[in-house]
């Protein structure tokens, strides 16, 4: 090779280096992703239906909306006064942190709001160490967790949200396991926060936490959740708000407009969507037969649907027997579900139970209900606002 190739050979590297490093730098300039693809859903907390999405069930990394879930599981495992001693592993966790110190005391409830808050990823450290033993077990939980939610396209490898190869979740899922989380009184109280400061006598010191999150000073009825942000996973954010009896959960993943694209979504569902009562629980729903017998049945809880603007009269319902049916019943045991359908579409499942005691002799007595509510209920309906109909045809979803 001539001296001319070798200096040609030797400038092409360098130009190709320089590129590298001038995209680089343009991911972290303008919180580009190297991620393709985006997604986002928008779903009503209390029934989990998608109002609207866009490749909801597309993989992709979540960055720090991770601790979500890594907040759930903690929550669910760890009593909040607890105080935890900060192990050597715990500390100098790249990203954002809290600056935990080895060997510091500090209560399992700094911790959380330092997660959910700062976005510390040495405090989701710390506390998967406090609830499990170790983050490896810990994350374990986590997966264990996704797949009781009967999530299939989330895996964890950490409880941080750092980049690690096989680590992901989809916008629905991370919206279903968001929508698990608000179960937790604890967990809305701590994601609607927009500071915290530490009080507890017996830690080491104290902090003084700002939460990261725009839409609790700019949105209407916001009351959290998470943002998250790695080069790899692009901006990343869980959003939710509640108004009018109505909570909404969204998700928007790899989007450089996440502010904007979650506050629209919200806004979408407020204005275009309402809760209404399709199914009253106190109401008896109809007459099942049962081995030759005709017994009442009940929804087991009230049925409140988020149904578009003027599109309610078309609800329709029809009952599925649980396969697995026992000999008899007690009065409030399930015997199957109510399917809600909207025109041709399935919107909701909701469970049914007996409102009278059954076993192999017939019906026993009513149990739990007083005799004057019995005549109150004659000629009823439990479907309301406007009744729906019952479909005996369903279509196959």
């Amino acid at each position: 090779m001539t001296i001319g190739n070798k200096l040609f050979s030797i400038s092409a590297i360098l130009i190709i280096i320089s590129l590298f490093s001038a995209l680089t730098s343009l991911f972290f300039l303008f919180n580009v992703s190297a991620q393709t693809g985006s997604a986002f859903v928008l779903i009503d907390a209390a029934t989990g239906i998608v109002l609207d999405a866009e490749n909801k069930d597309m993989r992709l990394e979540e960055a720090s909306t991770t601790k979500v879930m890594t907040a759930l599981v903690a929550l669910r495992k760890l009593d909040m006064d607890d105080i935890v001693v900060v192990g050597r592993d715990s500390v100098g966790i790249e990203g954002s942190s809290v600056y935990l110190k080895e060997g510091e005391k500090i209560s399992v409830r700094t911790l959380l709001y330092g997660l959910m808050l700062r976005s510390g990823n040495d405090a989701a450290h710390a506390l998967s160490v406090a609830a499990s033993g170790s983050e490896e077990v810990f994350v374990d939980e986590m997966n264990a967790e996704a797949e009781r939610l009967g999530l299939v396209n989330t895996h964890f490898c950490n409880p941080h949200g750092l980049h690690a190869e096989g680590h992901y979740t989809s916008a629905h899922d991370l919206a279903l396991i968001t929508r698990e989380a608000f179960l937790e009184p604890e967990f809305v109280k701590i994601a609607s926060s927009k500071s915290y400061r530490s009080e507890d006598p017996r830690e080491s010191e104290t902090r003084v936490f700002y939460n990261k999150n725009k839409l609790l000073s700019t949105f209407e009825g916001a009351n959290g959740v998470k943002t998250g942000y790695t080069t790899l996973a692009g901006k990343c954010f869980v959003g939710a708000a509640k108004r009018g009896g109505m909570q909404l959960i969204c998700v928007v993943l790899n989007r450089a407009d996440m502010w904007q694209k979650a506050a629209s979504l919200l806004e979408y569902g407020f204005e275009n969507y309402e809760p209404r009562l399709v199914g009253r629980a106190d109401l008896p729903l109809f007459e099942y037969d049962y081995r030759g017998e005709q017994i009442e049945l009940r929804l087991a809880e009230d049925v409140v649907l988020p149904l578009k603007n003027g599109e309610s009269g078309d609800i329709c319902w029809d009952f599925v027997p649980l396969d697995d049916a026992p000999v008899g019943y007690r009065a409030g045991d399930a015997v199957g579900f109510v399917r809600f359908w909207q025109g041709k579409r399935l919107i909701f499942s909701a469970k049914t139970v007996t409102i009278k005691a059954i076993n192999d002799k017939g019906a026993a007595s009513l149990r739990g209900l007083a005799a004057e509510d019995i005549s109150e209920w004659k000629d009823s309906t439990s479907i309301s606002l406007p009744a729906a109909s019952r479909r005996e045809e369903a279509p196959i979803c």
